[in-house]
Order: C-alpha cells, then structure tokens, then sequence
C-alpha cells in the first residue's frame, strides 16, 4: 500500500513539476517576439510610465496606432506629452484599459477611443495575443485583471510552443510591412509610409461598421464608467472619444439618425464626458489603408487634426490649427496583365472594374479534389472568390489561393469536409491578402500552407496571426 502511495505521490509531482517549470522557463528565456507588432505594448507602458507632466493619453486599439500623430498634437497644444495606447484589436480593449491604469497621473486626459465593433466594444479578452505583447515583460501581467487569469493560464501552451520553436531554432521573427516595431518610432508614433488605400474598393465589406447601439454589451459600457471613477480618483479626467472610420465601410442603410442615436445612446449611458461628435470622424476612404479603421499617413493627419480641434473645444482653447489637409493619396493605376491559369476554366466570374471575382465553380470544378485559383482571368487579375464559391463542396481537398486575392471571406470552407490544405502563392506576402475570424467557420483539420520565407510575417501578420496555430511552411 505504502508504494502505492509513494508512486502516485511521485507521479503527481512529475505532472505538477513539469508544467511549472516550463512556466518558468517560458518567463525567463530571452524573448521573441520584440520585433514584431506584438513587442510594441511594452514600449507603450514605459512611455506612459515614464512621461512627466500633463500628457494626453489616448487609449483604444490599432485605430490609435495607425491614427494618433503625438508629434502634431504637441504642437498645436501646448504644454501636453501624448502617450499613444491602443495596438491590437486582438489584446481587447479591456486589456488596454487594465495595463494603463498604474500610470494614470494628476492631470492627465485620458481618451477612450475604441474601434467601433462588437469585439471592441466588449470585454472580449485573447490571452495568446497578449503572452506574445508581454514576452520579455512579465512584470506586466501583475496589471491584469483577475477575470482574465483563467484565459492567460489556458492560452500559455500554445504561446510557449511557438516561442520555443523560435529558440530552438534561433529564429526570432523579425517581420518586415506596416506589422512590425520598426513601424513606430521613440515616441510611439507610426512611421512606417502607408502611401493609398491598398483595399479592393476600397473599404473592408466583411467588418462593416455598425452605429446600432447592441454593438456595445452592457457590460462594456459598466466597466468604462468603472474605468472612468478609477481614473476621478487620480485626478485625471476621461474623455470618451471615436477612432477614424471610412465613410464607405458603413453598413448600408445607415442614416445620420441612426448615428445621432448611437451618440445618444453613450450620453446616457457613459459616465464621462464625450469628446466631439462622432459624424466628425467618418471619413472618405481616400484616406485609409488596409481597414476600415486603419488610416493611411495622409489619413492620420486628417483624423490628428480633427482630434486636436475636438481637445482644444474641451480645454477652452479658441487658437487657430494650423495643421494643414494634405492632397488625397491617390491609387496607382496598375497596367498588369498576365495569361490565365491552369484551372481558370473551373471558375464563373463577375467582371469588375478592377478585375474579375470569382462567383462560383463550373460543373466540372464542382467534381475536382485539387484546385488553383488563377492569378488572371482574360487578361485581367482575379481579385476575389465568394464566400459560396466552396461552401458545402464535399470532394474539394485542396485549393491554391492565386497571389493577387486581396482577402479570404468568413465561412468561405463552410462544409468543406475534405479539405484539408490551403496553399498561398509563393508570389504573395501575408499583407497582399486579409482574413478574418471566422476564416475555418464549418471546417476542421485543415492547414494553411505558407511560402517558408514568409512564415514569420504571416504568423505575425495583424490578420493571419490569429490563425497562426493552423499555419505552416512549405
């Protein structure tokens, strides 16, 4: 009995020992994760940490990132230090608001200002992304809230899998594109050139923008006003304000009504005082870049100098901005032609003005297991499959995506029961081509097969990285 004992004593020690000290050596080897986008969130801490005086503290998702010029708004109010701290749709924006609130000081002005989507508007919370922002600053995730712990503890395996990968094989990711540290400069704001609008049509028609007052839960909205008295007790002030959106990328339908209610709806709801008008920060997609909510450099400049005008009104400031409008950034046109693919006859089409969509398979696509999505069509490029094209397509087992596809719809492999790999052209790079949550809606076991030389930046890419435990090299 007495070895019994002893033995399962013993075994429970090795299941117990084992765990805890890949813990430890997860939070002590150097990180790998710095370069990306994701190594960002610290600096961001630091700079709020480190900031003396009255700053400006503007806190949401990558809309902040892409959108807020500190530089601009310094010199047009003076006085003021901006600490920008919105990164990643992915962290949450309860995250955000939980890692900033040790170094809320006297005098600050906090802006909220959340993207305008159910996820944002939430309490939604991915622990994998935020091991990956933390790597290397584990003191941080004393700031997180106790609510989220059980999330961070179920996500680490996955996030330590991938970063051992990278120690194992001395191959931290250094990403190259708008998705990386280098992107940002000392102050936090993007440097990295965002020429045009790089979207087919120019905006995002899959995360279309809602001003229905059900995109914010109930318990958001309790938790800002929570947020709001912690940051009374500071004296600090908040202010709720609104990120960049693109006019177009706008659920049809929506009338100026609609977005008054919304307004209307956070006056009654919210706490703290709102910052400026939220018809103020709908803009023309001329000046975004690859979302609906991502600003173009042209763009930032636009949505800085709305932001700063919306300040000085709350601080009683009647100076003149001299930020000035730039020119609109204007679409390269593309004289590009190429010869149709292999498989280009399996395909229905729709002919656009900016190429052709694909809108279905032909009798004899429905009936093949492998299958390429041509790069061109009668001479012109193929931009796009729908999201019924495959849905339900029991036979197909793999499909090539042509590197001139500009994005993967949600439920596009609904149904697709023998699917089992996606190979991306080996002439395309992660950023040539969006996907989003619910890109294995209806699918399971299924790959995504990348080019080797971009497997970091898809891994690491602001879309695919959420897809990144199905992705591998080939």
């Amino acid at each position: 009995m007495k070895k019994i004992i002893l033995k399962t004593t013993c075994t429970i020690l090795a299941l117990l020992i084992i765990p805890v000290a890949l813990f430890i050596i997860g939070l002590t080897t150097p990180q790998q994760f710095g370069a990306t986008y994701y190594g960002v969130l610290p600096k961001m801490v630091e700079r709020l940490k480190t900031t003396e005086g009255k700053r400006i503290v503007v806190v949401g998702n990558s809309a902040v990132a892409f959108g807020v010029n500190g530089e601009l708004i310094e010199s047009e109010i003076e006085g003021y230090t901006v600490c920008p701290f919105g990164l990643y749709g992915a962290v949450g924006t309860k995250a955000m608001m939980d890692l900033s609130r040790e170094n809320i000081k006297e005098g600050d002005i906090v802006i909220l200002a959340p993207e305008q989507g159910a996820q944002s508007l939430s309490l939604y919370f991915n622990g994998e992304t935020l091991w990956k922002c933390l790597d290397g600053n584990f003191d941080l995730l004393t700031r997180i809230s106790f609510d989220d712990i059980a999330s961070m503890i179920g996500s680490y395996p996955a996030f330590i899998s991938q970063k051992f990968g990278y120690l194992s094989t001395n191959s931290a990711p250094v990403p190259e594109g708008v998705y990386a540290a280098s992107s940002f400069n000392e102050r936090l704001d993007m440097i990295y050139d965002r020429p045009y609008n790089q979207m087919l049509m120019g905006f995002d028609s899959v995360e279309r923008v809602s001003y229905d007052k059900s995109v914010m839960t109930a318990e958001f909205s309790e938790y800002v006003n929570e947020y709001n008295d912690f940051v009374t007790s500071k004296g600090a002030t908040l202010l709720y304000g609104f990120c960049p959106i693109n006019i177009q990328g706008v659920m049809p339908n929506t009338t100026e009504e609609d977005i008054d209610a919304f307004y209307d709806f956070l006056d009654e709801t919210l706490n703290c005082e709102i910052l400026g008008s939220p018809h103020n920060y709908l803009f023309d997609s001329d000046w975004f870049y690859d979302s609906n909510v991502h600003v173009n450099t042209a763009g930032s400049v636009v949505y800085t100098r709305q932001l700063v005008q919306d300040i000085k009104v709350y601080l009683g400031d009647s100076s003149k901005t001299e930020i000035v409008i730039p020119e609109k950034p204007v679409v390269p046109e593309e004289d590009v032609t190429g010869e149709d693919g292999k498989d280009a006859a399996l395909f229905e089409y729709e002919e656009t003005s900016y190429g052709y969509n694909i809108v279905a398979l032909t009798e004899a696509g429905k009936q093949v297991t492998s299958i390429e999505i041509p790069d061109f069509y009668n001479g012109k490029k193929v931009l796009a499959f729908g999201a019924d094209v495959f849905a339900g397509n029991t036979l197909i087992q793999e499909i090539h995506i042509g590197k001139n596809i500009k994005s993967i719809l949600d439920d596009s492999f609904n149904g697709c029961t023998s699917l089992k790999s996606i190979y991306m052209s080996k002439e395309a790079k992660a950023s040539d081509c969006a996907v989003y949550s619910g890109l294995f809606n209806g699918v399971t076991g299924c790959k995504i097969y990348v080019p080797k030389a971009e497997m970091t930046n898809y891994i690491n890419d602001y879309w695919w990285g959420r897809h990144g435990s199905f992705i591998e090299a080939y």
